[in-house]
C-alpha cells in the first residue's frame, strides 16, 4: 500500500458557516506530495466524535504523517503550534452544545506534547515564499489544541515514530465580511500555497 499523509480539518462551528480548515483539507484530498497520497477526514467540533474518528485513521496502514489544520479567528499569521497541553477549558459551546473546564484531554496523562512536524523548515519555506506566518506557542485549550493533544499522545502509546503536528489559519475575508467588525483574514490561495509547503516539506 502506497503511503499517505493525513489531512484534517473541521466543520464549521460558533455560528459561521465556513471553516477554512474543512476547505483546505478538502481541496488537498488526492494532492500527491513525494510518495505520499494526501487523504483528507473532516473532524467533528466536539471531543469525544473527533476522538473516535482519529482513532481509526491513526490505525490506517501506510500512514506517513499527520497534520491537523484549524481556524484561528484573531490571528493575522499562519501559525506553526509547537506544543499541545493536556487541557481543555473553553466557553464556546461545542458541536453537542457542552463546555468544558479545566478538563484534561487525557486524565492521567503528560502536561505537553511537542509537534513533530519539522516546524523550523516549514517556517523558512513560507518566508521565502512570502508567506506570514509563525511558530505559536499556544494552540487554545479547545476542540484544535484537544486534537493535537489526543493524537500525539495516541502515537506515543503506540510508539509509533510518524511526525504530527497542527497548523492554525486566519478567517477568510468572506467570514470578516460577514462578521462586520475589524477582523483580520488570509486569502484561501495564500492558505493552499502554505499547506502544499507544509505537506512539500513533511515529504521531502
Amino acid at each position: 500500500m502506497a503511503g499517505h499523509i493525513l489531512v484534517t480539518g473541521f466543520a464549521p462551528f460558533s455560528g459561521d458557516t465556513i471553516n477554512p480548515s474543512e476547505s483546505l483539507a478538502k481541496a488537498a484530498d488526492g494532492w500527491v506530495a513525494g510518495a505520499f497520497t494526501v487523504r483528507s477526514l473532516i473532524l467533528p467540533v466536539q471531543p469525544e466524535a473527533a476522538r473516535d474518528a482519529m482513532s481509526g485513521a491513526l490505525a490506517t496502514e501506510g500512514l506517513g504523517a499527520v497534520v491537523h489544520l484549524g481556524l484561528a479567528a484573531g490571528r493575522a499569521r499562519v501559525s506553526l503550534e509547537r506544543v499541545a497541553i493536556n487541557v481543555m477549558d473553553y466557553e464556546i459551546p461545542d458541536a453537542r452544545g457542552d463546555v468544558r473546564r479545566d478538563e484534561a484531554c487525557v486524565p492521567g496523562g503528560p502536561v505537553a506534547y511537542w509537534s513533530t512536524l519539522p516546524l523550523r523548515e516549514i517556517l523558512a519555506e513560507f518566508a521565502a515564499d512570502g508567506i506570514p506566518a509563525h511558530l505559536s506557542y499556544s494552540a487554545g485549550a479547545y476542540l484544535c489544541n484537544y486534537t493535537f493533544y489526543t493524537t500525539l499522545h495516541a502515537l506515543a502509546e503506540r510508539a509509533l515514530p510518524i511526525p504530527a503536528g497542527f497548523v492554525h489559519f486566519p478567517l477568510l475575508p468572506s467570514m470578516v465580511a460577514a462578521h462586520g467588525r475589524e477582523e483580520s483574514s488570509m486569502d484561501l490561495g495564500i492558505m493552499m500555497r502554505a499547506l502544499a509547503t507544509v505537506l512539500r516539506v513533511i515529504a521531502s
